[in-house]
């Protein structure tokens, strides 16, 4: 096991203004550049739906990601997605520990 997790976060748009979310992660990523742990964050399109996203970042260990999610720079860095959090899927996020890759 490589201790490294990966965190998935579920967006959307509206069907009129699908860019909006494009432009809001260009806005949290330039400020999540350089935190301890964030090896890469990554937007991701549906490619069924459009107007759907999701955000993957990986860390360098559940630790690390929980530091920077208990900490007090976390609601800032990401108050430009916020109001996009697709709740649809239950929490609207997942955390996943890597077991096993090639």
């Amino acid at each position: 096991m490589s201790g490294r997790v990966r965190v998935v976060v579920y967006y959307s748009a509206s069907a009129a203004d699908p860019g909006s979310v494009v432009a809001a992660y260009r806005r949290v990523n330039g400020g999540m550049r350089g935190t301890p742990g964030l090896l890469s964050s990554q937007l991701l399109r549906s490619a069924l739906d459009p107007g759907e996203f999701a955000v993957l970042s990986e860390w360098t260990g559940l630790a690390e990601f929980r530091a920077w999610e208990e900490g007090t720079q976390h609601k800032g860095q990401t108050s430009a997605l916020r109001s996009y959090r697709d709740e649809g899927r239950g929490r609207g996020y997942g955390v996943y520990e890597v077991v096993d890759e090639f």
